[in-house]
């Protein structure tokens, strides 16, 4: 028999006991406190008949209570006719709601059709009982001892149902929870391998803010840090944008801004409905529901993570407010071990600015050489593209490459005029003195090679090795250039500054021979108005050092 299914009040039954039901030829129906039974399929005749009469009803009625309490067990309503109540998968709202109407599995017996409510049913539909009996199918009716048996198949299809749903929910709610875990530890996983002491804090944020919006999936997202912070420096103030942005961005840092005021001093995610409560202009025209996350470390708010609506026009979960909950505390963590890094860099770099400078400070030629050197050092390295890493290590090693001086006598150094021949040997020593000072700093073993090798020549008649070309390490080519753009480019005891266009010439004169061919290329093509600017600095601070000593 085709049975067909009513989609409203079959969604109360589980589909796959609805599935074996349906198999077994066993109508269902719902049944409801008033008696009236509804069926979920299309039933047999006898079914038809026995359902729609109002003494069957009245029946049901007086049986619901017992109907509530025996879910899997055969109820008896009519000889021949019972009821086995099925599980129901619905969610109800109330108590009250819950006991209005059950699903029950029919059975009908042959001791039906034998007793006195077989001629009830006839004398209330007002049909012969020799004709409905020839409408009735016999072999589709059960015998005693096989509805007993059935129902209790039944119940224990229904144990099986209500198990294997539960454990189909748990499996379904486990994979969303997996699902979710695996969006986090994946996101979590890009930005602690992206969490690099010599990654910019600004590249991170970016990255951190563009994956962060790709993976709860809102419509563009804001990362901003607040103004004036200390020890924040260049970060103070900015705005990293991801998605499609509604609008400029000086309008976004004032939102951020006021957002900040409103809801930045605590340290939980916020999702916000009611966005006009805010009072904030411009809000409600970009956005109608907004995740405010605040970035705290150690309980100082420092900034605000904030994104609007769903791309899937969904609701902004929990699970997105824990995600980027998750990825705030990180980089909270990042920031500051970057203000830190901050802190110890401008330490270190003013530390070996001192130093160098005292060493400079013997010569008074060579006022602020060191800071020159690096300078057109890191500015060589840029345009031959090195990444940024070495770049600044090159740097490093600029300030330092003269530290060796600081065991050759000032005589030999500030002498005027031509050094002799051992004189000019002490000067020779340098560089392997400073690579000896540096030795022992196991932070700063990569900048021996610039130290050490500044004065190698690219023909091998340098010092102190007479190293040949790419034999000369790297950082010594890229310091031996600009160290001898400096030493052309300032007066010295023993000559005045060449003019700009006679050092270029040289140099490009010596490629080749005493520079690495293809760094002087490079070098030729540099923008000098840094090192010029540099050097009226240099100058200007040494004339006022020597007006104070003369004044004293």
């Amino acid at each position: 028999m085709t049975r067909i299914a009513r989609p409203i009040t079959a969604t109360v039954l589980s589909d796959r006991l609805i599935a074996r039901l349906s198999a077994l030829q066993i109508s269902t129906a719902m049944v409801h406190s008033d008696g009236r039974c509804i069926p979920v399929y299309d039933v047999r005749p006898i079914e038809q008949l026995i359902l729609g009469a109002p003494a069957f009803r009245a029946t049901v009625a007086r049986l619901w209570e017992q109907l509530s309490e025996r879910a899997g067990q055969p109820v008896k309503v009519w000889p021949g006719v019972y009821f086995v109540p099925l599980p129901s998968q619905r969610r109800r709202r109330s108590q009250s709601a819950e006991q209005t109407q059950i699903p029950v599995a029919i059975l009908c017996g042959q001791d039906l059709l034998d007793s006195e409510h077989m001629h009830l049913l006839c004398d209330q539909q007002k049909m012969d009982l020799t004709y409905a009996l020839q409408q009735i199918d016999r072999t589709s009716l059960m015998a005693p001892m096989e509805i007993e048996r059935l129902a209790l198949s039944l119940g224990w299809m229904k144990q099986d149902s209500v198990e294997l749903d539960r454990r189909v929910q748990e499996l379904q709610a486990m994979s969303q929870h997996l699902a979710e875990s695996y969006e986090e530890l994946s996101l979590m996983y890009k930005l602690s391998s992206n969490m690099m002491v010599n990654q910019t804090p600004d590249s991170f944020l970016g990255n951190a803010c563009t994956e962060l919006q790709q993976v709860v999936g809102l419509r563009w997202m804001v990362l901003q840090i607040a103004d004036q912070h200390e020890n924040l420096c260049v970060l103070s103030g900015q705005v990293f944008t991801a998605g499609e942005m509604p609008t400029a961005q000086r309008q976004l840092k004032q939102i951020g801004l006021q957002l900040i005021e409103e809801v930045g001093q605590t340290s939980e995610p916020v999702v916000l409905d009611e966005l006009s409560s805010l009072n904030i202009p411009g809000l409600t025209d970009l956005a109608h529901h907004l995740l405010v996350v605040p970035l705290v470390r150690e309980g100082v708010p420092f900034g605000l993570i904030y994104g609007a609506d769903k791309l899937d026009d969904s609701h902004i979960s929990s699970i997105d407010s824990k995600l980027c909950s998750s990825l705030a505390s990180t980089m909270s963590i990042f920031l500051q071990n970057a203000m830190l890094y901050e802190d110890m860099q401008s330490m270190f770099l003013g530390t070996l600015h001192a130093l160098t400078s005292s060493i400079d400070a013997k010569d008074s030629y060579t006022h602020g050489h060191s800071e020159r050197v690096a300078l057109m050092s890191r500015n060589l390295a840029k345009a031959a593209g090195l990444d940024d890493f070495t770049c600044e290590r090159i740097y490093v090693a600029g300030l330092v490459h003269d530290v060796g001086k600081i065991g050759v006598p000032e005589s030999v150094l500030c002498k005027p005029g031509r050094l002799t021949f051992e004189e000019f040997e002490l000067i020779k020593q340098h560089p392997e003195i400073g690579a000896k000072i540096l030795q022992d700093i196991r932070q700063m073993h990569d900048l021996i090679p610039g130290v050490l090798y500044h004065h190698e020549r690219w023909d091998g008649n340098g010092y102190p090795h007479r190293l040949v070309e790419r034999d000369i390490p790297l950082f010594g080519r890229v310091i031996g250039l600009a160290d001898a753009f400096d030493a052309m480019s300032t007066n010295r005891t023993y000559r005045r500054a060449l003019k700009h266009e006679d050092v270029m010439a040289e140099i490009e004169r010596c490629a080749g021979s005493q520079f690495d061919p293809d760094l002087a290329e490079v070098f030729l093509k540099l923008d000098f108005a840094p090192f010029f600017e540099m050097v009226k600095k240099h100058q200007a601070a040494f004339e006022d050092d020597t007006t104070s000593e003369i004044d004293e």
